[in-house]
């Protein structure tokens, strides 16, 4: 239920007379189904809203600016329950958790209101006709879409669900009704790789603009895949196979519209022990989220700051990183301590023990590896510079359920938890 708990002073909900309390049951006579159509009329500039007040229906015109919110707020129970994955896919990286762990880490969420509202990936192979036409009419965009490969047999096997819809026509209709989307590729070793990865590309530039941009991302696997498909990894090898033909294949489409179309993730070019693209290559950085261009975001963010630096911080200080990170690292540490001979700092590098050492991104790296790590090191700094990604989004809490102060308190340290490479740069340098 949509119920209001709060109304701003003065707000165009207070004006019409609506209350706290009052049950959101419509708007222009048509069911409110959740926060989506709050979000969608609160842009309107003319509507109806009709609720349930002491168990009477009421409506009430609103007439507003359609950039002036309606100043309303709802209890929690309001906000969107995330809807359950309707797949097994072969590499859920869910079902390669070990057991024991907090609820929340076993949650298969594949939501598209989530996708809206959050830039959440989801495959859309839970979503009815009627949502579909309710994505089209209200115009909820950008999505961003799981697609790992155009080839429906194909696709459906990946996602372990028979009964997925065919996705192009899907994804067509979407686009003829103005709805962007943003897409991604898991890709697995000898299944959506190679000429599926071709077909998979060509088929989705056709759908430019609508489909803005094309995520390529290597299968992440841990240690507990007792049972499951065998998978093997992306070596070297097969990485730089693979970027070859990404950046082939985004040549062309930059040839006809003037920007990059299809990335690889920055694990591509970690596992091909490349080079990464420069800064510009990112475009916007639509992708950022999904590992596409976070070194060199990183990168530019820490010369950012480094540019306005005047003097190294007192104290001593240690990087805590994944093994995919460190090099570079390494790399915008040496810039500084070029420029500021006296920083102190250096890296330590947590090998991945709780998920298996061929997971090798900071952002899932455990309390209790980072511990260990530390452990008996004489060359660990006063203060320890963590990732934010290593943290859980709203709380201070790992993957294995350690607390940020109970890290603390394991090692003795301070600890500094930077978002990204400027606030990196800042942790060791004065900055004006």
């Amino acid at each position: 239920m949509l119920v209001i708990t709060k109304l701003d002073k003065k707000s165009p909900a207070q004006r019409i007379g609506l209350k706290r309390g009052d049950i959101i049951s419509a708007f222009n006579g048509e069911e409110a189904k959740d926060m989506l159509d709050v979000a969608y009329f609160d842009s309107q500039s003319v509507f109806s809203v009709t609720v349930t007040r002491n168990g009477k229906s009421l409506t009430f015109n609103v007439e507003k600016d359609a950039n002036q919110a309606m100043g309303w707020d709802f209890d929690d129970e309001s906000y969107i329950e995330p809807r359950w994955c309707a797949n097994k896919c072969v590499f859920c990286f869910v079902d390669q958790l070990p057991k024991g762990q907090r609820k929340t880490l076993y949650v298969k969420d594949d939501d598209w209101r989530l996708s809206f509202v959050s830039g959440n990936f989801v495959t859309l192979t839970n979503v009815s006709d009627e949502e579909i036409a309710r994505i089209k009419s209200k115009k909820f965009s950008p999505l961003y879409i799981s697609v790992h490969a155009t080839d429906d047999v194909l696709r459906r096997k990946l996602l372990g669900n028979p009964k997925a819809r065919p996705i192009m026509p899907l994804l067509k209709e979407l686009a003829d009704s103005g709805i962007t989307m943003y897409t991604q590729v898991v890709m697995c070793p000898d299944l959506n790789d190679g000429e599926v990865l071709a077909k998979t590309m060509k088929d989705l530039f056709s759908l430019y603009p609508a489909v803005q941009n094309l995520a390529v991302v290597p299968v992440g696997l841990t240690k507990y895949r007792c049972g499951l498909q065998d998978i093997r990894p992306v070596n070297k090898q097969l990485a730089n196979s693979t970027i070859d033909e990404v950046e082939r294949f985004d040549a062309q489409c930059y040839e006809r519209i003037g920007k990059h179309f299809v990335y690889c993730s920055d694990e591509m070019y970690v596992y091909a022990q490349r080079e990464l693209p420069p800064y510009e290559y990112y475009g916007d950085f639509e992708q950022l989220e999904n590992g596409v261009g976070l070194i060199a975001d990183m990168r530019y963010q820490f010369c950012l700051a480094l540019r306005d630096a005047v003097a190294a911080k007192s104290g001593s200080f240690t990087v805590v990183t994944g093994v995919a990170a460190t090099p570079y690292i390494e790399q915008v540490l040496e810039m500084a301590r070029q420029r500021f001979p006296a920083v102190t700092v250096n890296v330590v590098t947590v090998v991945n023990k709780f998920f298996g050492e061929t997971v090798t991104v900071a952002g899932l790296i455990v309390g209790k590896d980072i511990a260990d790590a530390l452990r008996d090191r004489k060359d660990v700094g006063d203060t320890l510079l963590l990732p934010r990604v290593m943290l859980r989004e709203t709380e201070d809490v790992f993957l294995d359920g350690m607390t940020l102060d109970e890290l603390k308190r394991t090692t003795g340290k301070n600890i500094v938890v930077t978002a990204d490479g400027y606030e990196l740069c800042q942790a060791i340098l004065e900055c004006e």
